[in-house]
């Protein structure tokens, strides 16, 4: 009897603790799923249309992805428009949206009233938010691919014929018409998702952890319109290698804050100090601070971008302390929207 009794409450304890792990279990993913869906409010302010005489211009797309323009020639940096919801990236293999790129290449070619023809792609590392619909633009629409030997296989998996992947080391140089687009080796920012190459042709479609890293780079923008030298620093990932900017100054930087919000303070005023300061930039951009698994479009509209998810950035964070850096330095500082256009008037 002592021997039953005691089975008994032996089931009533591990039916006991499985309830207990249950709940645990519930309220973890419960706060998972609050975290993924709490997200800053963040004031965007009016949309910058752009006016149509500019001389040069930058399209924001969310992400880094830009689409720039001297009305002759129009390149871009990684166009990456298919924005897979977070259930797709988690959970399958992923490939081309081509009906949503479409869409948006469309929409920013006449945004920039432009024909639809590019003279080429730089891509900034082999992460598919940078790599993934790159090869399908420059297939579609023209022009060449430049990247990382990681990106290199990227491209090659979608069938972008060899004599069209321009592969750079540490730096490299593309030529867009007279655009000038320098290649330089930078960092990603230190999260869990970096490192390692592609060494083979990555096939689609393929799952998000696949698209490793490769070679990041910032990118320095130079246009004889605008002078002799760059005068634009693109800073895709919120990564830096010191003194990575030696020698470079600029007026103007196009910073990535993508995951700064769960750093310490000291590497953001570091971060700030090698782009900004460094630089001599007097106007920021923010950019790679969105929710890259939404879209750029809805219902054949352009939307605004929304923050990602505070579980995954706390970009509020970012923001405010940036924001107090460049009131420090006398430095303009303003978050970029989605199709928003930066306009880059002729020196007087």
């Amino acid at each position: 009897m002592m021997c039953v009794q005691q089975q008994f409450n032996g089931w009533r304890l591990l039916r006991w603790v499985g309830w207990v792990l249950l709940g645990l279990a519930l309220v973890a993913a419960g706060g998972i799923a609050y975290g993924l869906r709490s997200t800053p409010d963040i004031d965007l302010g009016v949309h910058a249309t752009g006016s149509v005489d500019a001389e040069v211009q930058a399209l924001f797309l969310g992400t880094s992805s830009m689409a720039w323009t001297d009305g002759k020639t129009t390149w871009m940096v990684d166009g990456f428009f298919s924005r897979q919801a977070l259930g797709r990236v988690a959970f399958s293999r992923l490939d081309v949206d081509e009906q949503r790129v479409l869409e948006v290449a469309r929409e920013t070619f006449n945004r920039l009233d432009m024909p639809h023809v590019l003279s080429g792609i730089v891509v900034a590392h082999s992460h598919y938010d940078h790599a993934l619909d790159a090869p399908f633009l420059v297939k579609t629409y023209g022009g060449n691919l430049y990247g990382s030997a990681s990106t290199g296989q990227i491209a090659l998996g979608q069938d972008v014929p060899g004599t069209r992947v321009y592969v750079t080391g540490k730096e490299g140089l593309a030529n867009f018409g007279q655009f000038r687009v320098e290649l330089r080796e930078s960092a990603h920012a230190p999260t869990g998702f970096t490192g390692g190459f592609n060494t083979a042709p990555l096939r689609l479609p393929a799952h998000a952890l696949s698209f490793k890293e490769g070679t990041s780079y910032s990118f320095l923008v130079s246009h004889p319109l605008l002078g002799s030298g760059p005068f634009a620093l693109i800073q895709p990932s919120a990564g830096f290698i010191p003194g990575q900017n030696n020698g470079v100054a600029v007026n103007t930087v196009f910073l990535g804050t993508g995951g700064l919000g769960k750093l310490d303070a000291d590497y953001l005023a570091a971060y700030w100090q090698e782009m900004v300061m460094n630089t001599g930039a007097k106007q920021v951009y923010l950019i790679h601070w969105d929710n890259f698994t939404l879209p750029l479009m809805q219902q054949g509209l352009p939307i605004s971008l929304q923050a990602m998810p505070n579980l995954v950035d706390d970009f509020s964070r970012s923001l405010r302390e940036l924001k107090k850096l460049a009131k420090r330095d006398s430095v303009n500082l303003r978050v970029l929207n989605a199709w928003d256009i930066v306009e880059f008037p002729r020196p007087r």
